[in-house]
């Protein structure tokens, strides 16, 4: 039986008086790689947001390996294991590429013992190494979003959520970070990725879930999805 690290049961998250999430419920399997698709604004972030702490979550559970993540802060959540690249990608400008990482690696309970290190991570963004003496505030978008990922990384989690990773990328920056995600699941890291491009997450999951106005309104296996012209038109077509 494939075991789940992360399920999430009627979940609902507020920012101050205007609820987001309608009562969301999914589960992740360890070992997989998830797609939570939708439009902007339709819930996705915030969910992302809700497992890290970041927002309110009124009522609900959130369980990640047996533990309830309700209510706790967000560093203690990422010491439990869970690696979170945001939407913007929060990098920290005045650093270098490699103060980035060496901070990241350092800070984390699983940093330095795991699979990923500072050689691991540039064998898997070549460009990093290349630049790993200049600082974070003058690279590209591109770039800074490799070394979000590769910051992630550097924690060894068990569980990896990417919030939109795919948007403002060129096809080419595009193409090596679907092989770069593509190369850390075969790893076997769990992973999670919210975005609203269907093409994209396509080329990295085998199931996903649609969230519309704050509720999971399909889940199921990608190929049926994609094959499933209705279902994209209703609750992913732009």
């Amino acid at each position: 039986m494939p075991e789940t690290i992360l399920a999430l049961e009627g979940v609902v998250a507020v920012y101050g008086f205007s609820r987001v999430l309608q009562g969301v419920s999914l589960a992740v399997e360890r070992g997989k790689v998830i797609a939570l698709l939708g439009r902007n604004g339709a819930g996705k972030t915030t969910t992302l947001r809700s497992i890290m702490g970041l927002v309110t979550v009124q009522s609900g559970r959130i369980d990640f390996e047996g533990v309830e993540l309700r209510g706790k802060p967000s560093f203690e959540i990422a010491r439990l294991g869970i690696g979170y690249v945001p939407d913007d990608r929060r990098i920290f400008p005045d650093l270098s590429v490699e103060g980035n990482l060496a901070l990241a690696g350092r800070h984390s309970p699983r940093g330095g013992g795991g699979f990923w290190n500072l050689s691991t991570v540039y064998e898997l963004f070549p460009p990093l190494r290349e630049f790993r003496a200049r600082k974070g505030s003058v690279l590209s978008g591109g770039e800074q979003k490799m070394l979000a990922l590769g910051r992630a990384l550097m924690g060894n989690p068990k569980l990896l959520m990417l919030d939109e990773p795919s948007e403002g990328l060129s096809p080419l920056i595009l193409r090596g970070l679907v092989e770069a995600i593509q190369k850390v699941g075969a790893e076997g890291m769990t992973i999670l990725i919210a975005d609203q491009n269907l093409k994209f997450a396509r080329r990295l999951t085998d199931y996903a879930y649609i969230v519309e106005n704050g509720t999971i309104r399909h889940q199921g296996a990608m190929k049926e999805l994609w094959e499933d012209s209705e279902i994209v038109r209703k609750y992913l077509a732009v």
